[in-house]
């Protein structure tokens, strides 16, 4: 892919927390990948993986432990002026996990979605803005008269569709989506997964979509990262990835998704995983997954391994799979 596309590289990215006397949990630790224009890069893995410690490193809401983070070629992990991280503000945005949390009580819907309009100066008068909160109301699905309520009167499909209007009003370029539709009822997460990619297309945005439900990422995502203890374990096309997992871990994750089919549903065979879960603090060097793979060798105890490209675009991090294998 040419290096213009790219819009966002993570490079040995870390984010390290402090828990106690030399206690360290590696919450992110050495993760690298790139975003291109236009796509939609899904991130996965279970609870607590580092999926959304991830998202906000990227967005500066946590400092960098280490590593960078290119935004349209430049630096936005380190240091940074007030004019620049007002850029970096208007031009990256972040849909939160949690609509009822992420949006204040005490405000009213119209001043809720201004605060961006505000603070970059997008309207000229006080009729200007009304108007843009208007317009990003009908966008996302809802009316004029909503902009005059508050949150608590709404449903968590409704606030939700509130936070991605708060996101477009300043007309990002790129949008981490961290759990947009995990706190949602079911019939209400198919309307939100289908408005992001309506707008997607509309307004030329480039997603990071992070979520732990795989059968939604594969439907909105074009390629996947899946994450396990803090690292980045394989990365892929959606489709390659969920047509041809290599990662033991990737295996068990997949073969849990349920089928819609019952034949073959009570047919198929599932990946086991035994053991327990190591402990994110302090972790040793070694393959953060051997503790519950079922093909660990003494390698994998010892040696942590590398991203390495095993295929054109498929990236696995594993002793056990070769580049060319099957």
């Amino acid at each position: 892919m040419p290096e213009e596309r790219v819009i966002l590289q993570v490079k040995n990215l870390k984010r390290y927390f402090n828990v106690g006397k030399n206690q360290m949990l590696k919450a992110v630790d050495d993760v690298s990948f790139s975003i291109y224009r236009g796509e939609t890069f899904g991130l996965v893995g279970e609870s607590g993986c580092g999926k959304s410690t991830l998202g906000r490193t990227i967005i500066r809401l946590y400092s960098a432990t280490g590593g960078t983070v290119l935004f349209d070629g430049a630096d936005v992990s380190g240091k940074m002026s007030a004019a620049q991280s007002h850029e970096l503000s208007r031009r990256m945005q972040m849909i939160f996990q949690d609509p009822y949390a992420s949006l204040n009580p005490r405000m009213k819907v119209m001043d809720i979605i201004a605060e961006g309009i505000d603070a970059h100066h997008l309207a000229k008068s006080a009729q200007e803005r009304a108007q843009m909160v208007v317009d990003l109301l009908e966008v996302v699905g809802l009316q004029e008269e909503h902009a005059n309520r508050f949150p608590h009167e709404f449903s968590g499909g409704q606030r939700q569709r509130i936070g991605i209007a708060r996101a477009l009003a300043v007309n990002p370029d790129f949008i981490i989506a961290d759990e947009p539709i995990s706190a949602l009822d079911v019939s209400i997460q198919a309307q939100v997964i289908n408005l992001l990619k309506k707008l997607q297309e509309e307004r030329k945005l480039t997603y990071l979509f992070i979520a732990h439900d795989l059968s939604m990422v594969k439907y909105i995502s074009d390629r996947v990262g899946v994450m396990y203890l803090g690292s980045m374990t394989e990365l892929a096309e959606s489709k390659e990835l969920f047509d041809n997992p290599l990662h033991p871990y990737t295996q068990a994750l997949l073969s849990a998704i349920p089928l819609p089919d019952p034949d073959l549903e009570q047919s198929r065979k599932r990946v086991p995983l035994q053991g327990n879960i190591s402990s994110p603090i302090n972790l040793p060097e070694c393959c953060h997954f051997c503790s519950r793979c079922p093909k660990a060798t003494e390698q994998c105890r010892k040696v942590t391994p590398k991203m390495a490209e095993v295929r054109p675009g498929h990236f696995v991090a594993c002793h056990l799979i070769k580049p060319g294998q099957e």
